[in-house]
């Protein structure tokens, strides 16, 4: 079995038990501002898993100010409607860089229902109370290529970057996580 079919499978295996938590990685992290949204932090109760109710629910914070990743950030343009994953629609009436942070204004447009081409951000409430620092690992493959021939030396094909890792600003409730849990 090649490693791309192994990691797919393990991927498909683990995805149906494993609740979704959010972090913005802090080092490409953008900001939105919402210039209609709530005046504090106001929480909702949401799945931990779309597809799997059993895993439980957690608080989703609703401000004014949200981190983004900057790749999102940077696809965006004014006057532009985008959706805000687990919100709503809202349209895009600015974008500023300010010492190498993008900075989006973006009025919220709740009765728009309409998601089909719009761009999905996934984001955090910037909120100082709940938000902490996490390190994110990315493993990536072992070896370099697909397939391994007879007369190939393991040295030359070996990934030696294969672990990565980010600091990230996390969301409140990934706080509530236990080492070995699964996310």
């Amino acid at each position: 079995m090649e490693w791309d079919k192994l990691w797919a499978y393990n991927k498909d295996f683990i995805d149906t038990f494993s609740p979704r938590y959010t972090a913005i990685v802090k080092e490409t992290a953008s900001i939105i501002e919402i210039e209609n949204g709530p005046e504090g932090i106001v929480a909702e109760t949401h799945p931990l898993h779309q597809k799997n109710p059993v895993l439980g629910s957690k608080s989703v914070f609703f401000g004014k100010t949200l981190y983004i990743e900057t790749g999102d950030a940077k696809d965006l343009t004014v006057g532009e409607k985008i959706t805000l994953m687990k919100w709503g629609n809202a349209e895009v009436t600015s974008i500023q860089e300010k010492e190498g942070t993008i900075w989006v204004k973006a009025t919220l447009k709740l009765d728009d229902k309409d998601f089909k081409g719009t761009k999905k951000l996934t984001w955090i409430t910037k909120d100082d109370a709940t938000n902490f620092e996490v390190t994110l690992v990315e493993l990536d493959h072992l070896i370099t290529k697909k397939k391994v021939e007879e007369n190939e030396s393991v040295k030359d094909i070996v990934n030696y970057n294969s672990y990565i890792s980010y600091t990230a600003i996390a969301e409140g409730p990934m706080k509530m996580l236990k080492k070995g849990d699964f996310i």
